[in-house]
């Protein structure tokens, strides 16, 4: 039977974990007010909008990287040739230097890295090429050698810069940054460009530290085709024109995961409609958050149903956990090819065409699993997105409630679709076939480093 929510799933602690959330208007620390606690409130609440989330006593860190540099933001330009996939980029990464270093450690896959130079207090203190920097293919790491020993004068951490240019390629799977077929306005084959980062893919990009728990904030441009719709995590700042080109700019997000920046390019149409799912105004009600689909052109009758149903979702799980969405838009985008059936991409959730394209003659069945995958995605928003694991062997965490959240409100929207009798029938049934095999594991495994996360 359904069961009444209990918005205390947010806290979660056990003797190896804990997770915190503040109360809503607390989401800052770097992003804003001070998260410290106060006397007699208990202990200091994890910043949530930060790095540490989940803490695991047993975690095997042995291929994680270095905390001698701690990344605080990550300013991204990239410019993809859509004819060739060659993708030239710079990123700029501001960062703490923790301790003094000979040698910077950080995530890079299928890129080629020309140019490192390192800033401290704004004074250029190295400055290297590639004969400076070797990659290791099985920990998918770049080590830039400096010409000497940074930081760690004062033993206090300082404010230091990377500017980084690279070069890298569009890939031929459906990770990293990737093509997907779809149709034009003139019903021509053609490309849009998206990503997958989830789980280790935001390194085969850009240069990062790719790890869930190393959160930060991100501005990112975007140079393409000028009949393209550019989209990510943020809403558009402002776009520069360069004849045949375009740089979209995007506002700066609240600090979160690599693995959760996305970009998706094309020639897109949308639908779009209102959810007052915002922060709440002076005089108590919610702000508006615009909420759109984005298709290929020839598609968008066919999303009406998952649009209305995306509003509906969103307003009751801001009413469920009692805490505004945390981004000033939604955008959710149907991809002809896309790994999984949804990725909660914060502020662009992307979906397999089949989980939105809903018509008069789509089977009850197929919609049943669209109301499921996008409330499941949408509930990330939060529980994933807001809070996140640190590590990837407590995504059982993330994933588990999203489940339940994708099946608990299915039912909540339409009840006469009886869905908890299908879940004692169907997915309860097929949970218990699969831990009577001898292949079953716990629930959480530990997951050691880049080798084990994509088992």
């Amino acid at each position: 039977m359904a069961l009444k929510p209990d918005v205390s799933a947010f806290g979660v602690s056990d003797s190896n974990s804990e997770a915190t959330v503040p109360e809503e208007g607390g989401v800052d620390g770097v992003c804003g007010d001070d998260m410290s606690a106060k006397a007699g409130e208990g202990p200091e609440p994890a910043d949530f909008c930060g790095k540490t989330i989940t803490h695991n006593n047993d975690l095997d860190t042995t291929d994680m990287l270095p905390t001698s540099l701690s990344p605080t933001h990550y300013d991204i330009h990239l410019h993809p040739n859509i004819e060739s996939g060659h993708v030239v980029g710079s990123v700029a990464i501001d960062a703490m230097l923790n301790e003094r270093v000979e040698r910077i450690v950080l995530h890079a896959k299928t890129i080629d890295i020309q140019s490192v130079t390192v800033y401290l207090q704004s004074a250029v203190v190295a400055s290297v090429g590639p004969e400076a920097i070797s990659y290791d293919a099985e920990l998918e790491t770049a080590v830039i050698e400096l010409p000497s020993a940074i930081g760690g004068v004062a033993d206090v951490p300082e404010c230091a810069q990377l500017i980084i240019a690279f070069t890298g390629m569009v890939s031929d799977g459906m990770y990293g940054l990737y093509y997907s077929k779809c149709r034009d306005r003139s019903g021509e084959m053609s490309r849009m460009l998206v990503t997958q980062f989830q789980a280790k893919c935001a390194r085969m990009v850009f240069p990062c530290w790719d790890e869930p728990a190393t959160k930060a904030e991100f501005t990112l441009s975007l140079t393409v085709p000028t009949s393209f719709t550019a989209l990510s995590n943020m809403p558009v700042a402002h776009t520069a024109d360069h004849g045949a080109l375009k740089t979209v700019y995007f506002e700066r997000s609240p600090r979160m995961s690599t693995y959760l920046l996305a970009i998706v390019a094309g020639e897109l149409d949308y639908i779009e409609a209102v959810s007052c799912s915002g922060p709440h105004t002076s005089s108590g009600e919610r702000q508006p958050i615009v909420c759109r689909i984005y298709t290929p052109p020839a598609d968008i009758d066919k999303v009406q149903f998952s649009l209305d149903t995306a509003v509906r979702v969103l307003e009751r799980l801001v009413d469920m956990f009692d805490y505004a969405y945390p981004l000033p838009k939604l955008d959710l985008v149907a991809v002809p090819e896309l790994e999984a059936g949804g990725m909660e991409n914060w502020g662009l959730v992307l979906f397999r065409t089949v989980r939105l394209f809903i018509t008069k003659q789509t089977s009850l069945w197929i919609r049943q699993k669209a109301v499921y995958v996008i409330a499941h995605e949408l509930s990330h928003q939060w529980f994933g997105n807001l809070v996140t694991m640190a590590w990837w062997d407590d995504l059982w965490l993330n994933e588990g409630f999203a489940t339940w959240i994708g099946i608990y409100m299915t039912d909540q929207l339409y009840p006469e679709w009886r869905r908890w009798d299908h879940f004692v029938i169907e997915d309860r049934q097929a949970a218990l076939s699969a831990d009577s095999l001898r292949s079953s594991h716990p629930i959480q495994v530990t997951i050691k480093g880049s080798a084990d996360i994509d088992q």
